[in-house]
């Protein structure tokens, strides 16, 4: 059986025809085959049931491959309706990112203006920024010894900078998560209609 996935359909159908044709025009032809007729009526009959057998194995098959068919037509629309969604939600998240970094710039631009100029009047002490940078790799800071005493270098502006950013970052993780759930739910419901 496995040997008819390699035929055509189209092959298969009339060559099962033909096989049932010439098993009866064979044992028809045995009638004047004479004395031979011992050996050519039993070929002949074999013929006919191998013909037969074929023209089952067709008109089985023939509503799978209607089946097929229709499946294949169902999974070619929901890749297509898959693109579309794919399209869309990317279009979606590009432009949400797009507004967060642009966000995010223009807080970056009013650190650099405006918070700059209390740089002077503001100092950070190294325990801030040991808390600041923990939390930032998200391990429990340091908080007593000689490392986290004094005041840090760092200036305000900077610290104010890097969070903004961090928060920036953030938001665009944010939307590219959004974004990736409503691919899945789309596309979930896509593969949904198709079973």
């Amino acid at each position: 059986m496995f040997l008819f996935d390699f035929i055509p359909a189209k092959a298969l159908f009339w060559g099962a025809h033909i096989v049932v044709a010439v098993g009866i025009a064979s044992y028809f032809a045995s009638r004047f085959a004479g004395l031979y007729k011992v050996f050519v009526a039993p070929i002949a009959i074999g013929v006919f049931a191998v013909g037969v057998f074929l023209e089952g194995v067709v008109y089985s098959s023939s509503g799978l491959l209607k089946q097929i068919g229709e499946l294949q037509d169902k999974a070619r629309r929901a890749e297509q309706q898959s693109q579309q969604v794919n399209t869309v939600i990317q279009t979606k998240v590009v432009e949400r990112v797009k507004v967060v970094r642009e966000k995010t710039d223009a807080n970056v631009q009013v650190v650099e203006k405006i918070v700059t100029k209390y740089d002077n009047m503001c100092t950070l002490s190294n325990a801030a920024i040991s808390v600041h940078d923990s939390a930032s790799q998200n391990q429990v800071s340091r908080s007593t010894g000689s490392v986290v005493e004094g005041t840090s270098d760092v200036k305000a502006s900077e610290l104010i900078k890097t969070v903004t950013e961090n928060y920036g970052t953030y938001y665009q993780m944010r939307e590219q998560l959004l974004g990736w759930q409503q691919w899945y739910k789309e596309q979930r419901k896509i593969y949904e209609d198709v079973k």
